[in-house]
């Protein structure tokens, strides 16, 4: 069976494959007090890469490869992230696999708390990572760089989402040399695809909040917050509902707001 990209711990408790292997991105302190059985850990710092003002940049290909090693990472595994509910760890870790052409992937709705919730069984046994048989590589489609982008801002058919807070979109909350957001873009913030447990809301819910705002399936959608961990949940809801142009801003806020020569919008000017 191949499991979707977004699974319940129910689907997981009775149809999960043989060559299912859990990766927890929750802290090793949470680890350790009880995990999915089999589950590894994985430091949520491996994720991601600074230069200069820019961090919550993809790793490179030195930095996944140290990745794929830790969690033992092999060609026939399919990986099921999870990390505390109501997150984006386990979604980042998807949308850095997918850059690397790795897309045996998926990511559990509600994360630990859903597990416990379903009363399904739980280890606290460390588990050491196998040694991994692969080499992964960059392959281009679900990111762009600043420059990038900035070609692109005129594209007919490209829709910008800015999941961040309404402060940090209209420019009164500013997190990096300067405040406001990218041109043309739209605003949602990224909790908005949760319920009050940490999970998704339905399928329907998701799309009418999304369509509202003219972000639709058949457009190119760039999403982006201030460092992609955010957005990289939107990144993974979006591929869920059949988005199948979504794409990220490398650096996401932290590497246009920290320059000088990208265009901004700021609605408190």
């Amino acid at each position: 069976m191949n499991l979707p990209l977004i699974v319940s711990p129910q689907v997981l408790s009775t149809s999960a494959p043989a060559n299912v292997k859990y990766v927890d991105v929750r802290t090793l302190d949470d680890y350790t007090v009880g995990h999915l059985p089999g589950a590894v850990q994985l430091n949520l710092s491996m994720l991601n890469r600074s230069e200069k003002a820019a961090s919550g940049l993809l790793p490179d290909k030195d930095g996944v490869k140290s990745l794929a090693e830790s969690i033992g990472l092999r060609a026939d595994d399919h990986i099921v992230a999870y990390d505390q509910g109501g997150a984006s760890a386990a979604a980042r870790l998807v949308w850095v696999l997918h850059a690397y052409g790795f897309n045996q992937i998926s990511w559990l709705n509600g994360g630990f708390p859903a597990w416990e919730r379903a009363k399904l069984p739980i280890s606290v046994d460390v588990v050491a990572p196998a040694e991994s048989n692969l080499q992964l590589q960059f392959c281009a489609g679900n990111m762009v760089s600043v420059e990038e982008l900035i070609e692109q801002l005129n594209d007919a058919d490209l829709r910008v989402l800015d999941v961040r807070s309404a402060g940090e979109f209209d420019g009164s909350d500013i997190r990096a040399a300067r405040g406001g957001h990218v041109p043309k873009a739209v605003h949602s913030e990224w909790t908005n695809a949760f319920n009050e447990l940490g999970e998704l809301k339905s399928d329907d819910q998701l799309r009418s909040l999304y369509t509202a705002l003219d972000v639709t399936p058949n457009q190119k959608v760039l999403v982006y917050c201030q460092t992609h961990q955010r957005s990289a949940l939107t990144y993974v809801v979006l591929k869920h509902l059949d988005y199948e142009r979504v794409i990220a801003l490398d650096g996401a806020w932290s590497a246009w707001g920290n320059r000088h020569d990208t265009p901004i919008e700021d609605e408190t000017e």
